[in-house]
């Protein structure tokens, strides 16, 4: 039985290739069908090596998989579903498996898409869900109702089976199967080229699966949190080290510290058994934090003593109001705390902003500039809030129509609005998410830079006074924000 596992090209629809990273879902689950004696197994990163809805077709041809594996967040689904539709068509006996997000949190769509093309979507997590149903599958059989974690048709309608359980012993899931996957780990550029801390090559890994908080603009739902041990995450890095030659590892958890005391001690514990190996005089580290009471200064000096460099914190806003309503369960006094903790351990930390929520005014607005300002992070990463299907805010936008457009490539936190508020105009948040742009992440120099490139060029000299007038204007507002 051969299985193909695949992530969309998208670039051919928006332009750009979003597989940055591999795609570890997949590896995860090419990884366990091995432990479990599946081995033709091929797992293609269609986006990363730019293929062509021809060059796909015509590999999905050479290959001839018995079962075809498609993943990928609501963002790609247009993309999934041109997939399904070629490999229906060249292989109308294969049997098509979904997964991700995506298909997770709107199974009804997906199940029905160009007359039901789709057999099955594994729910969640997936690596025994997938195993199972392969063996199923393997022995002919047709009733999959004992195979919990599984969404199909039946009869024209959605039968859901029992829900999986979560896999708690995370040691026991083999590494991402990087042997299996097309193209080579090295040929990923990483999410974080640019951080002359973080030196290429780049690794990614996921130390816990799972997050037991409640931010209204997640879509993937509160989870059981569930560590895999120290030691066998260091053994990670270091196969990493040793195989490939990596040199910075971005560890994925959504909250790497920040949740709890206990979660302190784990982490103290995983960045001994990175000393004790010595990994930290040869490899640099990042993660991502929640700032919290339960951030302490011991603990981050032991990370940054251990080679963490980076962290990542998850603000969204400057304005209590804005993160009590999106459920967020954080205390802006503890933003400040965190970041001047980190501060003092030596670790540079991005601060993470969104704009777009309802209920925000522009008073929460000038509140989200205060703090950046006065916190002064090493870097700001502003994004527009997209409400995603699956999260509480996507519910809340529906029933109060303030969605603007179903199209899920529009679903771009840099570039597009797809929603207004009682508060503000598609038009007015995105002013608002560009004018904390050009404050805090551009910088007035930005724009003396943009005008005086535009008086060496011809193109520039056409358009001066309309970038001249949308100069001024944004200094106007950067002083507005200034005197906030």
């Amino acid at each position: 039985m051969k299985i193909v596992l695949i992530n969309p090209p998208v670039w051919n629809d928006i332009g750009e290739i979003m597989a940055s990273t591999p795609p570890l879902g997949l590896l995860f689950l090419a990884g366990y069908l091995e432990k479990n004696n599946y081995s033709n197994i091929k797992v293609i990163d269609a986006d990363a090596l730019k293929m062509t809805w021809r060059n796909l077709e015509d590999w999905l041809k050479k290959e001839q998989p018995d079962i075809v594996g498609v993943t990928g967040p609501s963002f790609v689904l247009p993309a999934l579903f041109k997939v399904v539709e070629l490999t229906k068509k060249i292989l109308p006996r294969a049997k098509i498996v979904t997964g991700g997000y995506g298909s997770t949190v709107e199974p009804e769509k997906v199940l029905k898409y160009k007359n039901n093309i789709i057999d099955f979507i594994v729910m969640g997590e997936g690596e025994i869900t997938f195993l199972e149903l392969i063996k199923a599958i393997k022995a002919d059989q047709k009733d999959f109702s004992k195979i919990n974690g599984l969404a199909y048709l039946e009869n024209n309608k959605v039968v859901f089976t029992q829900k999986r359980d979560f896999i708690m012993d995370l040691d026991s899931i083999p590494w991402p199967a990087y042997h299996f996957l097309t193209p080579g780990l090295l040929e990923y550029k990483g999410m974080h080229a640019d951080y002359k801390e973080m030196p290429k090559p780049h690794g990614i890994l996921f130390a816990s699966r799972g997050c037991p908080h409640r931010c209204a603009f997640c879509s993937l739902g509160r989870k059981v949190y569930r560590a895999r041990s120290p030691k066998d995450i260091v053994d990670e890095m270091e196969f990493y080290k040793n195989n490939f030659g990596i040199k910075s590892i971005q560890v994925y958890d959504d909250e790497l510290i920040g949740m709890s005391s206990q979660q302190n001690q784990w982490i103290t514990r995983i960045c001994d058994e990175i000393i004790s190996r010595g990994l930290n005089r040869e490899m640099t580290f990042m993660g991502q934090g929640r700032c919290s009471e339960y951030v302490n200064l011991e603990t981050l000096k032991k990370m940054k003593q251990a080679g963490f460099v980076w962290m990542w914190w998850g603000v969204e806003s400057g304005s209590q109001k804005i993160l009590d309503f999106i459920t967020k369960d954080i205390k802006v006094e503890n933003v400040y705390r965190t970041f001047d903790l980190a501060k003092k351990a030596s670790l540079k930390s991005m601060m993470f902003i969104m704009v777009g929520f309802p209920k925000e005014t522009k008073v929460d607005i000038k509140l989200t500039a205060k703090i950046i300002k006065e916190v002064k992070p090493d870097e700001v990463r502003i994004h527009i809030l997209s409400p995603y299907p699956g999260s509480k805010l996507r519910d809340y936008f529906e029933k109060h129509n303030l969605l603007e457009t179903e199209d899920y490539y529009k679903f771009d936190s840099r570039r597009n609005v797809i929603h207004h508020t009682d508060e503000m105009t598609a038009e007015e948040i995105k002013k608002n998410f560009r004018l904390l742009v050009f404050r805090f992440e551009n910088g007035y120099w930005y724009f003396v830079k943009f005008i005086a490139k535009s008086l060496l060029s011809f193109d520039g000299w056409k358009k001066i006074f309309k970038r001249i007038k949308m100069t001024s204007e944004y200094f106007n507002n950067w002083f507005k924000v200034n005197r906030s």
